[in-house]
């Protein structure tokens, strides 16, 4: 058997994957709550309300850290499919995220910029996920080495 049947065979981590997710939603709302209060504070509310291009830098921007940052939390305990577990960490993002607004607006509209960050996401977990992959990879490659 070759190590690429192994690792197929090897299950998803569905819990570890819905908790990042979650935590890389919060983490994104809570930077958010946190500018508007910061602008709030500074006389500005208005630069940082929910659809300014604060808002927009924002979301774009966090949705991708967030992602990355959790995807290499699921990747400690992980030992494949880091790039599968990456991406279904941002994809599940984007489920939470839309559920979110759709009970809140009953609609699944949503300003183009907004899907500009769900694509972060997927692309946050992705890249957390090939980071994961080549540390786990150099840990290994360096324990064998002092064997």
């Amino acid at each position: 058997m070759n190590g690429g049947a192994i690792a197929a065979n090897r299950p998803i981590h569905w819990r570890r994957i819905v908790v990042a997710a979650f935590l890389a939603e919060a983490s994104v709302m809570a930077g958010f709550f946190l500018l508007l209060l910061v602008a709030t504070q500074a006389g500005v509310p208005e630069i940082a309300r929910p659809m300014s291009p604060l808002d927009y830098v924002d979301a774009i921007v966090s949705s991708f850290v967030m992602v990355f940052l959790f995807t290499l939390w699921v990747g400690r305990r992980i030992e494949s499919r880091f790039v599968l577990h990456g991406a279904l960490v941002g994809g599940v993002a984007v489920v939470l995220f839309v559920t979110l607004i759709f009970a809140i607006n009953k609609t699944f509209a949503e300003p183009p910029l907004y899907t500009v960050a769900h694509a972060m996401k997927i692309l946050g977990g992705i890249a957390g996920g090939l980071v994961a992959q080549k540390r786990k990879r150099h840990l290994a490659t360096t324990e064998a080495a002092l064997l």
